[in-house]
């Protein structure tokens, strides 16, 4: 009776130094396929689902369904390229390595994610203070400097074009109503958004 045990750890560890069976091998390859045909497969199908009732034709503008069409468009974009690189890599018997766990997957900065969660947090709650604008603009530059860029027509550049392109995508495009910020922000807002042809 007290050997009982010591053949069942025994039998176990004989199991698991077994070679995978060939149905298990084949599994194991078809995990990268399936990946992003599931992702495909899904970013074809969420629009049917999204926004069905936001169907007017008589509103200028893209309207609200266009951003996360969009995203959907590009997401699937990207998952029909990784879907051909999987398959071409299965079909030449070669081995996928686009799941597999990094080098330094061990190794994980919490003091830069805290920060970063920080930062969001803070444009969320600026937000409504200084308006969509400004919190965009000012979370652009914080982030450039905190992922190391200095140069004085980066830190320019990237901040000014991000917020003009995000304004007239959100604002301009799909319609959304974000936040202007409130007094002196507000009416900074109006007069940034008029230049820019949004208003």
């Amino acid at each position: 009776m007290a050997m009982a045990p010591n053949m069942r750890t025994e039998d176990a560890a004989r199991q698991a130094a077994a070679p995978p069976t060939p149905r298990a091998r084949r599994a194991k390859r078809l995990i990268p396929v399936a990946v992003p045909a599931l992702l495909l497969a899904a970013s074809l199908a969420l629009p049917g689902f999204m926004f069905s009732s936001d169907r007017r034709p008589d509103v200028p503008g893209l309207g609200p369904a266009a951003w996360p069409n969009a995203v959907l468009a590009l997401l699937a974009l990207c998952s029909a390229i990784w879907l051909f690189s999987e398959v071409w890599l299965l079909v030449r018997g070669r081995v996928s390595t686009s799941l597999a766990t990094p080098h330094d997957e061990d190794v994980y900065h919490y003091g830069k994610a805290l920060t970063g969660i920080l930062l969001v947090i803070a444009f969320g709650w600026l937000l409504p203070i200084v308006g969509f604008a400004l919190a965009c603009a000012g979370f652009l530059l914080v982030w450039c400097l905190y992922g190391g860029l200095r140069h004085p027509a980066v830190l320019l550049l990237v901040p000014t074009i991000g917020t003009v392109a995000l304004l007239w995508m959100f604002m301009g495009l799909a319609l959304m109503p974000l936040s202007r910020g409130a007094g002196v922000f507000d009416r900074f807002s109006v007069w940034l958004l008029q230049l820019l042809g949004i208003y």
